[in-house]
């Protein structure tokens, strides 16, 4: 989720990153880096935040870990060659998807590096204006091309026909290290827990006075159960498998009171204060964004669940000569 994350991640990606760097160069690729982090993070104890506040938290307790941290990595570089679970089966898109995984997904796309929310729409219009600048170039004479207004059309067209070359955000430093800790929920691992305790806490949800429940928001009370729980990530289809069917063998009880709990909690404490949730700038970054990406292909309702068919759609109709966004007064002439 968004807003509720293992803090912990970001130091033993960090960590593991900088072991398997630091190993030969004809061995370094035998190492899958999100396994070696599943079985680092399964081995220490849960951080979980969903707050700014809570980041900022659990971050310091981590810092105080950082000789574990070390330690486990170590271990995971030679536990990830014999652990059962792992499996080639990758995990389904379905079970990956969140919002900074549509945003890299947004990034291969559009053949933008560091791509971050607020430049979601200018690079959008430009691979739209220059997918319909090629098929325009590759439907126009010779002749025609050369003289009256469709000439003047094909210069201006010709903005979009160089060389393609990657793009890069350009931002201060410290809001690119954020998107960078942001986009590590993208990794190819998931704990096994979190859609069964989202399922619990929304169908606990139907217990509670719709009074209370604006008071409940579900990152927090994820958040809070996750940390009263084993962590258990998994990077392939059969160890997620595995790791479901044992929790709900074995721990499916304790979670719903856990669940039930949390939820108390967190309507208790938000009578007094509720804290802003884990990025929430780039959270409003994101829905301003996404707002301007629907405007932009003509009100269509465009939310990161969607984001990649909408972008997938609108260049294959740019492709094909179809103008299907609304041009801005710096893109070539509308037809």
């Amino acid at each position: 989720m968004e807003s509720c994350r293992n803090v912990l991640l970001e130091f033993v990606y960090r960590e593991a990153n900088t072991q398997i760097q630091g190993l030969g160069s004809g061995i370094r690729h035998k190492f899958n880096i999100d396994e070696v982090i599943a079985f680092a993070l399964n081995r220490l104890p849960p951080m979980f935040a969903s707050t700014d506040v809570g980041l900022q938290i659990k971050r310091q307790e981590c810092m105080a870990l950082q000789a574990d941290i070390t330690k486990v990595t170590r271990q995971a570089l030679l536990g990830v060659r014999r652990d059962p679970l792992r499996e080639p089966q990758p995990l389904e898109d379905v079970e990956l998807a969140n919002a900074p995984y549509a945003l890299l997904e947004a990034q291969d796309s559009l053949g933008w590096k560091n791509l971050m929310w607020c430049d979601l729409p200018k690079a959008l219009e430009e691979n739209l204006e220059s997918a319909i600048a090629r098929y325009n170039s590759g439907n126009l004479s010779p002749r025609v091309s050369k003289y009256g207004a469709l000439g003047r059309r094909t210069v201006n067209t010709q903005m979009y026909l160089g060389k393609s070359t990657p793009k890069y955000s350009v931002a201060h430093e410290s809001k690119q290290k954020e998107y960078e800790i942001y986009l590590l929920e993208s990794r190819y691992l998931i704990h096994s827990l979190e859609r069964l305790i989202i399922r619990m806490a929304q169908n606990r949800a139907q217990s509670f006075p719709q009074s209370d429940l604006r008071f409940i928001r579900l990152e927090d009370v994820l958040s809070k159960t996750l940390n009263q729980l084993p962590p258990l990530y998994a990077t392939s289809a059969k160890g997620l498998a595995h790791l479901r069917h044992y929790a709900q063998m074995n721990i499916g009880s304790e979670v719903a009171i856990m669940v039930h709990e949390a939820m108390l909690e967190v309507r208790n404490a938000s009578y007094q204060r509720i804290d802003p949730l884990m990025f929430s700038k780039i959270r409003y970054e994101r829905e301003q964004s996404l707002a301007k990406v629907s405007k932009l292909l003509l009100n269509q309702q465009v939310k990161w669940q969607n984001l990649s068919k909408a972008i997938s759609k609108s260049l294959e109709l740019a492709k094909s000569g179809r103008v299907c966004w609304e041009r801005s007064p710096h893109g070539a002439l509308k037809q």
